[in-house]
């Protein structure tokens, strides 16, 4: 009896340990999806500048709100 209460404390760390390593792996996956995104936000801002012919795009911090108009 003893011999099985060990096989099932063995299964349960092992499962636990399963289930962290499944949450940071889902953790990095949504990061690096909003990273993305971001960036890709940030392109599309910069290629619409450079499509209207401003000379300035580089020098535009598109991840500012901009600031408030008097």
């Amino acid at each position: 009896m003893s011999e099985n209460s060990d096989q099932q404390d063995d299964q349960g760390g092992s499962r636990l340990m399963g289930t962290i390593g499944g949450a940071l792996a889902v953790i990095a996956i949504v990061a690096l999806g909003v990273w993305l995104a971001d960036e890709m936000s940030s392109a599309a801002k910069y290629s619409k500048c450079a499509a209207a012919r401003h000379r300035n795009c580089d020098a535009i911090d598109y991840r500012k709100d901009p600031p408030p108009q008097q």
